[in-house]
Formats: structure tokens, C-alpha cells, sequence
């Protein structure tokens, strides 16, 4: 799945001599956190969000700036901050710094930005245009969609699903080879096997639920201490120790 296939397409957006109060307006009536800023030719030079408005003196949450400053800190920067946290324009505040992506981006890609970045909207740029706009929220209603695809795998025998799920657990990559041992019986998954420490069930339990075709995973690892070498039944989470996937 790309970007352009989640993308929103229709997007609201501002003009660098816009006034800041159309863009807050603008912002509480879309309810989104941010508006691409766009020339007079429809090229995003900018991206104006709720970040860049909270140190105003309106608020009084402008920083406090201390006589000394002026002999340390470059003229142009202080002039900078100061139009920032004072200026009436979007081209006053606006992130000129532009985190953009493509429309043939994987969403891996566009998640990596969103996360390395701290942000939660990306613009999607296709020929120096604005294309669309891909928000977090377009990748969980992504992964919504995913997660209600049935998976079609009912006829998967019990066999298959053991190789499966075995090789998913391999797969993990966290687990010596043979460590965890997998039954079958209708589509309801064992688990046997022991681990170093509690967190690690998860991922194994996480694993087995992704497959297609596991109808239920029932969890009978134990915890080895490598301090002490002793080792513990794993809580159950509830009455049959599983959950449907």
C-alpha cells in the first residue's frame, strides 16, 4: 500500500499573508492540527501547525528574553524568534523547513517521517504541487480497514498452520530454534516452551495470533530466571489462557 492510496485529498490550506486568525480559525473548524502554506503558483512553501502558535505574548507563553542574549545569540535568529512569536502573519510563524513526501511513498516511508519528525501530518507534493495531505489518523484508518479484511484462510489444515506459525515465531527472530514448541487442533493453537523473561510471551502470543487461520492461541510457556535458574508457570490471561486472533 502507498500513500496515495490513504491520502486525503481535498485539503484545506493557507497563503503566507494570511492572517494568523483565519489559519487558528481554520484549524478548530477542519479539527486538524496543522495547514500546508501555499504560494501564489500552489507550491508548498511551508506548513503552519498548532506547535507554532503556542509562545505568544497573548497568551503569555512568549519566552523570556534576557538582557544578555543580544551579545550571544545572532541578530538575525532574535529578530526571527521575535516575528515568530509576535507576527500577525502565517509567513511570520509558519515551519519553513518542509517535511514532505511523495504519492508513490510506501507507508512505511511515510511513517518513518511521521515518527522521526514528531509530526502528525505530512504534505504530499507530486511535481512541486500539493497533492494531498497523509495524517496518522489516515494510517490507523488504514490499518482499521486491514485488521476487518477477512483473511480467507479457513481451509488451512492443522499442519499448515503449525508450519506457520513456527515459522513466524522463527521469523521473530528473538527465540532460539526449537525453544518454542507448537500443537494444532482445529485452527486452537499450544504453545509450549520456555522463555527468559515475561515480556517475551507477548511476542511469541503475537506472533501465532497474526497468522492466518489461528483461531485461538492457549499459552503454556514457562519463565526461566537466569539468575537462579528457576523457573515459573506465565500468568494466563484469562479463563482458557488465550485469546481469539
Amino acid at each position: 500500500m502507498i500513500v496515495r492510496d490513504v491520502m486525503t485529498c481535498e485539503v484545506a490550506s493557507v497563503r503566507p499573508d494570511s492572517s494568523i486568525e483565519a489559519a487558528i480559525a481554520l484549524m478548530l473548524e477542519r479539527r486538524i492540527s496543522g495547514l500546508p502554506v501555499l504560494d501564489d503558483g500552489g507550491a508548498v512553501v511551508g506548513i503552519v501547525s498548532e506547535g507554532d502558535l503556542f509562545r505568544r505574548p497573548e497568551l503569555g507563553t512568549a519566552r523570556p528574553q534576557p538582557g544578555w542574549i543580544q551579545f550571544v545569540v545572532d541578530p538575525d535568529r532574535m529578530a526571527e524568534a521575535y516575528a515568530k512569536e509576535h507576527g500577525r502573519r502565517v509567513s511570520d510563524v509558519m515551519t519553513r523547513t518542509l517535511v514532505a513526501v511523495s504519492p508513490d511513498a510506501t507507508l512505511a516511508e511515510a511513517a518513518a517521517l511521521l515518527a522521526r519528525h514528531r509530526i502528525r501530518r505530512l504534505p504530499v507534493v507530486e511535481h512541486g504541487r500539493l497533492a494531498g495531505i497523509v495524517a496518522r489518523a489516515d494510517l490507523l484508518r488504514a490499518l482499521q480497514a486491514a485488521l476487518r479484511r477477512p483473511r480467507g484462510t479457513a481451509s488451512r489444515s492443522d499442519a499448515e498452520i503449525r508450519a506457520a506459525v513456527a515459522a513466524a515465531i522463527a521469523e521473530a527472530g528473538l527465540f532460539p530454534a526449537g525453544r518454542i514448541t507448537v500443537a494444532v487442533a482445529d485452527g486452537d493453537v499450544t504453545l509450549h516452551g520456555t522463555l527468559t523473561g515475561e515480556r517475551q510471551r507477548a511476542a511469541v502470543r503475537a506472533a501465532a495470533e497474526a497468522v492466518p487461520g489461528v483461531r485461538m492461541v492457549r499459552d503454556g510457556l514457562a519463565c526461566v530466571d537466569p539468575r537462579t535458574d528457576g523457573a515459573h508457570r506465565l500468568p494466563d490471561d484469562g479463563p482458557d489462557g488465550g485469546g481469539r486472533a
